[in-house]
């Protein structure tokens, strides 16, 4: 497909106890778990309406994780992360999604249910015209980062010795993107719905018709 698109979805097994594991006890591990379906399931319909038909999902996990996932969004392709760290399985999506024939590749996480599809449309848009597009998250990380083909694997040093999990993600990738003279550009910033505070967020900004609001819902509806 010429001049493709492509937005891939990060995901991790649903597994109790491994998964959103900041929102116990306010939540079980097995409603954990459930809620993070549900925020996948948000995220890619986001993907999904920003870029229509061009929407992959690149799962951690064994070859058993990825037939899951398969049965639950058959009409995307499903891919295993590669790599012992972060910026390694980042790496390899980028890899992934050129060798499959995107010229512009968009990798975004699934812990922000909420994120408006406008701010992936405009990270694919800003990638017209720079090399690189960051989307901001209020912890010090972000919750997209978008490569241009002309400039891989230029930019995979924007993946290598970070220091993942902490507020300065951000920051340390924008001075290795100066450092590899990459132009960048940012979406307007977002949030991570990670803890039991992040959640009164989501009931503030989540569609009603959403998976993570239906979800909320029902575990209102079992407690009462």
């Amino acid at each position: 497909m010429p001049d493709a698109e492509l937005i891939v979805v990060f995901a991790k097994p649903a597994v109790p106890g491994l998964v959103k594991t900041r929102l116990v006890p306010t939540f079980t591990p097995d409603e954990a778990a459930q809620f993070h379906l549900a925020a996948l399931a948000d995220t890619v319909a986001a993907a999904s309406q920003a870029c229509p038909e061009r929407v992959a999902l690149c799962v951690a996990g064994d070859q058993d994780d990825l037939g899951e996932f398969r049965a639950l969004y058959p009409e995307h392709p499903v891919w295993r992360q590669q790599g012992k760290d972060l910026g390694e399985r980042l790496s390899a999506a980028f890899d992934e999604a050129f060798a499959h024939g995107a010229v512009r590749a968009l990798v975004v996480g699934s812990d922000h249910p909420t994120l408006p599809p406008a701010h992936l449309e405009e990270a694919l848009r800003l990638l017209r015209g720079v090399d690189v597009v960051l989307g901001p998250s209020r912890d010090g990380g972000y919750y997209a980062v978008g490569v241009r083909r002309t400039c891989w694997p230029k930019a995979g040093s924007l993946f290598r010795e970070i220091p993942w999990s902490t507020p300065d993600v951000l920051q340390v990738s924008l001075e290795r993107a100066r450092h590899a003279a990459l132009q960048v550009a940012m979406t307007p910033e977002w949030y991570d719905v990670d803890t039991s505070a992040d959640l009164d967020l989501l009931r503030r900004d989540a569609d009603p018709a959403s998976s993570s609001a239906r979800f909320l819902s029902e575990i209102a509806r079992r407690r009462k």
